[in-house]
């Protein structure tokens, strides 16, 4: 076993847009989903960033990547490319499958959901299939993706946060926050962080494109391998603007990219970078994935709208409503509207965290904190998209 602990090592990040493709497919893409044996349509935006240019399930796309479609307007929480990379599929967090390009629909949960909300998907390799997972390890599987066992029996400490397949398709991993491993099928257990201290939780894997082994990334961007995935470095040392929020590997499994919930991207090894989104105005990206030949990337926004709120500064000293000092990562909320302790992802400002209130917070308005009242005047009053961050 082999794991390597938030050590900062070549770390490439931009803070620009660079070659970020914007290209959209000219033939209709829609997601469907199967009820009952039904097949209803929902409506999915055609672009990258749907009628508003922002929103939940909108695809971004950097060097030769394609941006076949979007579903704007859902809570996409993963994304998986087809085994040609000429399309994707999104999963919503109520197991909604949307289809864009070259993937085709195999199925969706009912309208109704699951008991736990659906984390991730992952591809079957011939592409003509595919598994969900929910949080609670449960496993839903379409087409030729077989269902080799869940981990929806099992006593979990940690909820799980996604899944990885092997090259043959007869297995899979789990990973747990905690970095518990859960295999099945073919998939050999190579090692965990159940046993370790983190210093964040994990919130993605990737597996090695031999099958024999495999990644986890921590929400700080620290990388934990396993088996021969080699560890190419972390941004577990480096001050990060927004959490890292999936990972994808190179086609040689000599590199990775990682992605934080502002678009921005992380490159190493021998994975190039292409661009990244740099910004905080499409909502909270959840999910990336690369092209077969390395030579681009999708990024997809999720988290669930809240919908627009008005946003106004206060600058004074002390402590919140929940005892905490004051500080830029809090905010103040009408808690009837948002519970205390929720993590929001606020369009151009970014993740914030719940913990204030204030008299005249009521409703649809939210309160940021500015360390003087020269930023708050800077700031004035604005109306901001505001989701829950995953």
């Amino acid at each position: 076993m082999q794991h390597s602990i938030h050590t900062a090592a070549r770390l490439k990040r931009r803070g620009r847009l660079k070659r970020l493709a914007t290209r959209a497919a000219a033939a209709t893409a829609v997601g469907a989903i199967a009820l009952g044996g039904l097949v209803g349509l929902e409506v999915a935006g055609i672009g990258t960033a749907g009628a508003d240019g922002s929103g939940p399930g909108s695809v971004f796309a950097a060097g030769e990547a394609t941006v076949y479609g979007s579903a704007t307007g859902n809570a996409v929480t993963g994304m998986a490319r087809t085994p040609t990379g000429h399309g994707y599929w999104l999963a919503t967090s109520k197991g909604a499958v949307f289809a864009f390009g070259d993937a085709q629909l195999f199925g969706s949960l009912p309208a109704g959901g699951t008991n736990q909300p659906i984390v991730d998907i992952a591809s079957a390799p011939d592409g003509k299939g595919y598994w969900l997972v929910a949080r609670d390890g449960g496993i839903f599987n379409f087409g030729s993706a077989r269902f080799l066992g869940s981990a929806g029996d099992h006593p979990l400490n940690q909820p799980i946060v996604g899944m990885a397949s092997t090259p043959t398709g007869a297995g899979y991993w789990l990973v747990a926050e905690d970095g518990g491993i859960f295999a099945f099928g073919d998939a050999q257990y190579l090692g965990s962080t159940g046993d370790v201290r983190l210093n964040q939780p994990i919130v993605g894997m990737a597996s090695a494109p031999n099958g024999k082994g495999y990644w986890l990334v921590a929400r700080d961007g620290g990388i934990f391998a396993f088996g021969d995935a080699p560890f190419a470095g972390s941004a577990g040392g480096s001050r990060l603007n927004e959490p890292i929020v999936g990972m994808a590997s190179t086609p040689s499994g000599h590199g990775y990219w990682l992605a934080a919930r502002d678009g921005g991207v992380f490159t190493y090894g021998d994975a190039v970078f292409h661009g990244s989104l740099a910004t905080t105005a499409f909502g909270p990206v959840v999910d990336i994935d690369a092209t077969g030949e390395g030579d681009g990337h999708w990024m997809a926004t999720g988290g669930r709208y809240l919908g627009d709120f008005e946003v106004t500064c206060y600058a004074l000293r002390g402590f919140t409503a929940s005892g905490r000092p004051v500080n830029r990562q809090f905010v103040a909320v009408d808690p009837r509207v948002i519970p205390l302790g929720t993590e929001l992802f606020i369009g151009g400002e970014g993740t914030r965290f719940a913990q204030d209130t204030g008299g005249a917070i009521k409703g649809n308005r939210i309160d940021i904190w500015r360390p003087t009242s020269d930023e708050c005047r800077e700031f004035g009053r604005k109306t901001m998209p505001v989701f829950l961050s995953s």
